[in-house]
């Protein structure tokens, strides 16, 4: 019987230390030479069917990934038409007794890190283990790690009274116009922000305070302040889906409440605004500076 320990910081199968990529002669020492072959798009897939075990190549030299059947739901002709009847440790613990730890309930599978090498396993809607999968662990290179870094501009920044009035400015100038770089991209920014984990599809459905505070700090030249001639607030708009990506728009987070900052932008002339119980007075005060506001 064949048996895997997973543990926090390698992976031994039989008495074999398991180091990915691994020569095919290898596992085929492990597991027997008698695997059957299925060549696919992009690699080829070694199946022991007795054994409910199968893994991956792409140059039918080396192996990149093993993974064991350990419940039998789905029906590719790859897969092994028995499971796995070795045993399996996950830090020690028996397969059937580990308790499953998932990033989000509602994912379909769990995955870390040991050592070198990536564990993966396949659940069902039930939570219940179909594969136990593990393979070469490949650290994800991020480029331009400080795309997001403060950055200082030469020129005058402009000073804002109102967040959310810069929020529409912001909107304009960087993704409509794109005369403010990089435009700002929450799941970008959240793999390079280092002082805790972003998961935003856990948290955007409410403001990523991280992501609001990079707008709060971002400075504008004033020099761009002649660009801006119409400001429209809309719930699909670039610069509200980056800071709560899931918003429904029912809300008032982004309820512009001063509007004095309107005295730095000589050509702004149109603005339409989310829902605001004030209109009337707001239209009032803005028809004085020869700026139109209508309601969205």
């Amino acid at each position: 019987m064949h048996t895997v320990s997973i543990q926090s910081d390698q992976i031994i199968i039989g008495q074999h230390v398991v180091t990915f990529p691994l020569p095919l002669d290898t596992v085929k020492g492990i597991f027997g030479p008698d695997a059957v072959a299925n060549k696919a798009k992009f690699n080829t897939i070694y199946t022991w069917h007795a054994l409910g075990v199968y893994a991956y190549s792409k140059d039918e030299t080396v192996v990149d990934g093993i993974a064991f059947e350990i419940k039998k739901e789905k029906t590719y002709k790859f897969l092994p038409t028995s499971i796995f009847q070795g045993a399996i440790t996950l830090a020690g613990v028996p397969l059937p007794a580990y308790t499953l730890i998932k990033k989000k309930p509602t994912d379909t599978h769990a995955q870390w890190i040991a050592g070198d090498t990536t564990v993966f396993l396949d659940l069902n809607d039930q939570d219940e283990i179909l594969t136990v999968e593990i393979s070469r662990y490949v650290p994800e290179v991020i480029p331009e790690p400080d795309r997001y870094a403060f950055k200082a501009i030469d020129g005058k920044p402009l000073q804002f009274k109102d967040l959310n009035f810069k929020l529409a400015v912001i909107q304009v100038l960087m993704y409509e116009k794109e005369l403010i770089q990089p435009a700002f991209d929450i799941f970008e920014f959240a793999k390079r922000y280092k002082a805790r984990t972003i998961d935003v599809d856990s948290e955007g459905y409410d403001i990523i305070p991280e992501a609001l505070q990079y707008f709060e700090q971002l400075q504008i030249d004033e020099r761009l302040a002649s660009e801006v001639d119409e400001l429209t607030q809309d719930g699909g708009n670039d610069i509200y889906m980056n800071i709560i990506p899931f918003w429904s728009g029912s809300t008032d987070d982004f309820n512009i409440q001063s509007f004095e900052d309107v005295d730095q932008f000589p050509n702004l002339k149109n603005i339409i605004l989310f829902y605001d119980p004030r209109l009337e007075q707001i239209q009032a005060e803005m028809k004085k500076k020869g700026i139109d506001v209508e309601p969205l």
